[in-house]
């Protein structure tokens, strides 16, 4: 159903739901203020009736008519009458009909009736359970008309204005929604596969929302006009694809550090002057993702950018620190052994980072319930090389696992994308590195870590 329908729909059943509790209020109204008028002329008719019965036995003319006038000073209370069973009339508001026959029914039983803009309640009046007459108290229906009249065109005056808000609204949102809308969906559909030259032309009375889809759209078709020949290219799409979910994965390891960092921080930050690594942990951190982000488009080379002469212990123990609060929080032994003798690697340190997250993080998460995380690291001369290893006494890895664990996407965590090792094994092998990771299911994995390494003298030489 188009969206125009699915509106003037939503406004129909609004509306009608409108109406029909509007109604129901008057109906409701209307039999609130009957059921109370005739309540009342009930109860007065009822007292005349009761007070008139000594009077009428000791026909004391006098005080009947002080009844029946006492009656007339009630509000809305047309007349009252008296009148005995032989259907003479001994009291009247109107004193001209005394002494008359009356010309109605006498009822031996409380009576009411609805007569144009008057009730007519009727009363017997009972000594010894026998009929001796009759009291008939006549009440004006006119207030309670008039309330209901007010409330009708309270009712109608509401609905006028509601129809026209709704026809208005409606209005709006054809010209500034619905309208645009069908234009960008036409512009789309009407665009050739092969070319990108129109312009989206987007109705200045639209709404902001719908300008920027506009904008966003136009953004779109420049990009795609400046990277055709990556369009047609399915290697690419897949090129992009996984940029993706290593943007994805880049993001949620140092997330997940900055979330415990902060976790440990806490209100006491100014008590506790030792904690303010965590803090420029944390901004360190967010400086590097917007780095990354702004730089989407350059991860892609090949090699790494930002190379400079370091030690690999001084990249361990900083991406140690940043994931302190979550071994704590793990209750894991962390163990560490560094003898480099001096060397150094050549090497992009935040790239490095990832890959020592990357593991750490894996080690971690293959001790749920503590254990111990050892770190060792050693120089060798002959092959001027540094050997990195990280090895965790956790769940390892099982034997048909082993051979998938560099694959890309390949994971066997619930919410893992695949791409942590395989990262991993790319940046280390664009340091001209080698990893390797040895696991025995159940008790241990270490992974190996070879990086190409220089003396500092051979640095300064």
């Amino acid at each position: 159903m188009p969206l125009q329908s699915k509106i003037v729909l939503f406004f129909i059943i609004l509306l009608s739901l409108i109406t029909f509790q509007w109604l129901f209020f008057i109906t409701h109204e209307e039999k609130i203020l009957k059921e109370e008028k005739i309540s009342r002329g009930e109860v007065l008719t009822r007292t005349l009736a009761q007070l008139s019965v000594n009077p009428m036995i000791n026909y004391q003319i006098t005080r009947l008519e002080g009844l029946v006038d006492s009656i007339k000073s009630e509000e809305d209370v047309l007349s009252a009458r008296i009148v005995t069973r032989q259907y003479l009339v001994l009291a009247d508001t109107s004193r001209e009909n005394e002494g008359w026959i009356f010309s109605g029914q006498l009822s031996d039983k409380p009576d009411l009736n609805f007569s144009g803009d008057t009730l007519v309640v009727r009363e017997p009046i009972l000594i010894m359970q026998k009929m001796y007459g009759m009291a008939e108290v006549v009440f004006s229906l006119e207030t309670m008309n008039v309330k209901i009249l007010h409330s009708r065109i309270i009712f109608i005056v509401l609905l006028l204005i509601e129809l026209m808000l709704s026809a208005a609204f409606a209005v709006f949102l054809e010209i500034q929604v619905i309208r645009p809308l069908g234009g960008v969906a036409a512009g789309v559909e009407q665009m050739p596969l092969d070319e990108f030259e129109e312009v989206f032309n987007i109705p200045l009375h639209s709404t902001v929302e719908i300008q920027k889809v506009g904008e966003a759209l136009e953004t779109m078709r420049g990009k795609l006009l400046e990277n055709r020949e990556e369009l047609v290219s399915k290697a690419k799409f897949a090129t992009m694809g996984k940029i993706a979910f290593n943007l994805a994965h880049e993001i949620r390891n140092p997330l997940e550090a900055i979330s415990g960092a902060i976790e440990i921080l806490g209100p006491d930050i100014e008590k506790r002057s030792g904690k303010n690594d965590y803090v420029t942990i944390i901004k360190d951190e967010i400086r590097n993702l917007n780095e990354y982000l702004t730089g989407f488009l350059e991860f892609t080379r090949s090699q790494p950018r930002n190379r400079e002469y370091t030690g690999v212990e001084h990249v361990l123990e900083d991406t140690l620190l940043l994931l302190t609060p979550l071994i704590k929080k793990s209750l894991i032994t962390l163990r560490k052994e560094y003898d480099v003798s001096g060397a150094v690697c050549y090497i992009d340190v935040n790239q490095m980072k990832r890959v020592f997250l990357n593991i750490l993080i894996n080690s971690i998460e293959a001790l749920p319930t503590g254990g111990e995380i050892d770190i060792k690291t050693s120089f060798n001369p002959e092959e001027e090389t540094i050997r990195v290893s990280i090895r965790d006494n956790g769940t390892g890895i099982c034997e048909e696992d082993r051979g998938n664990i560099f694959e890309p996407y390949f994971t066997t965590k619930k919410n893992g994308s695949g791409i942590g090792l395989a990262l991993s094994r790319k940046i280390i092998e664009q340091h001209d590195g080698i990893i390797e990771i040895n696991s025995i299911f159940g008790k241990e994995t270490e992974v190996n870590i070879q990086l190409p390494a220089v003396t500092e003298m051979e640095i300064h030489a």
